[in-house]
């Protein structure tokens, strides 16, 4: 056995671009979905193409498989401008009682851009806030909420951390309001990710569905917000998530819908005009294709992504432990007997490391084979 196969072997365990520039890891949901530039979409013969529309990027999956339909640089980092209160919410709202109260404050109150009208010195609850934040999308309430949940750098440092627990691993949170800040990104795939998980809890999912919320505005009384998603009402099945806007992301949108048993989310980034027509017309082209449209890829549960973390981390100490036996002097012309003499130079952990293979090789194929319609593990409630 000569060096140059045992480095093969070890570079044979590790992911194509296991790490980009920016260092994050390799993404996940499929090799079609790292395309870039293109439209990803395979639909069975006889079945339409997605349709083009007013988006500089997206993806369409069905939340309940997690089979990915279509997508655009599903992958590529982007602003997300408000799509980013998704994060906020996941890391936020599981942890905090409802009724907990907050007194605004001028700096809750004087935040830039969408507001939901907090004045300083008035007592919110936290469910209140909650509708602020998916309704108005106010930046006054992720504030507040970031400020109860023990301040804005311990906020961001939750939803970073739910962000890579849920699989959004090309997803950075500067804010906790979506205000285009430097290196604030996410992606369609993502953000998906996101919305998914923002269905299955009813603490967002249930925010992101009302169409008009009565807040509270002090000696004057309370007054109506109303939800900013126009697909609300208007688009059959529609049940949310969240709308965005700045002038770097431009009009962003998590949609989902609901139609004959099928849940189906439609994530809209960098669109020029509303992103909701955008959206309409993915879910339209979804619908219509029924279980036609062969999947691109799939979006995975948390689960999922801790067997991916845990063969991403094996699969690297394989790689590392593959440099030791290159390092070690192995020449052309020697026996196996001098290979493993050296090999056993190293932790006798590396041979149970190699085993990594196993897992990252079969993962994909299982959930390739996997029986698809699952059991409501995300329905909206």
């Amino acid at each position: 056995m000569h060096s140059f196969a045992i480095v093969a072997l070890a570079a044979a365990l590790l992911p194509s671009g296991a790490a980009t520039v920016d260092g994050a890891p390799a993404p996940l949901g499929g090799e079609q979905l790292v395309r870039t530039g293109v439209v990803v979409a395979d639909p069975a013969p006889g079945t339409a193409d997605p349709p083009q529309v007013d988006a500089t990027a997206y993806l369409l999956a069905d939340a309940e498989t997690g089979d990915v339909l279509a997508g655009l640089d599903a992958h590529v980092p982007r602003p997300p401008a408000s799509l980013i209160k998704l994060l906020t919410a996941l890391a936020l709202l599981p942890d905090l009682d409802p009724e907990l109260t907050h007194v605004a404050t001028d700096s809750d109150a004087s935040m830039d851009g969408s507001r939901v009208g907090l004045s300083p010195g008035q007592t919110y609850t936290v469910e209140q806030l909650s509708y602020g934040l998916m309704l108005a999308s106010g930046n006054d309430a992720a504030h507040a909420l970031a400020e109860v949940a023990g301040g804005q750098q311990q906020t961001i440092d939750a939803m970073n951390a739910e962000a890579d627990r849920l699989g959004a691993w090309r997803t950075r949170a500067v804010t906790p309001h979506g205000l285009d800040e430097p290196g604030q990104v996410s992606t369609p795939y993502d953000l998906a990710l996101l919305a998914r998980a923002a269905l299955s809890d009813e603490r967002v999912a249930g925010p992101a569905r009302t169409a008009t919320y009565d807040f509270p505005g002090g000696e004057s009384g309370p007054y109506e917000i109303q939800n900013q998603n126009r697909l609300l009402g208007r688009y059959p099945g529609a049940v949310g998530l969240k709308t965005g806007f700045t002038s770097q992301a431009g009009h962003t949108l998590a949609a989902a819908a609901e139609r004959d048993g099928r849940l189906l989310i439609a994530v809209v980034l960098g669109a020029e005009g509303r992103a909701e027509d955008t959206a309409a017309a993915l879910l339209d082209w979804a619908f219509a294709s029924g279980t036609t449209a062969r999947p691109v890829g799939e979006l995975l549960t948390p689960e999922e992504v801790a067997e991916a973390r845990l063969a991403r981390e094996q699969t690297a100490e394989a790689g590392r432990a593959g440099g030791q036996v290159a390092a070690s002097g192995l020449g052309d012309g020697l026996a196996v007997d001098d290979v493993l003499t050296a090999t056993r130079k190293l932790s006798p952990r590396w041979w149970v490391v190699l085993g990594s293979v196993v897992v990252l090789t079969t993962l994909l194929w299982r959930r390739r084979d996997r029986a698809r319609g699952g059991a409501g593990r995300y329905a909206a409630r």
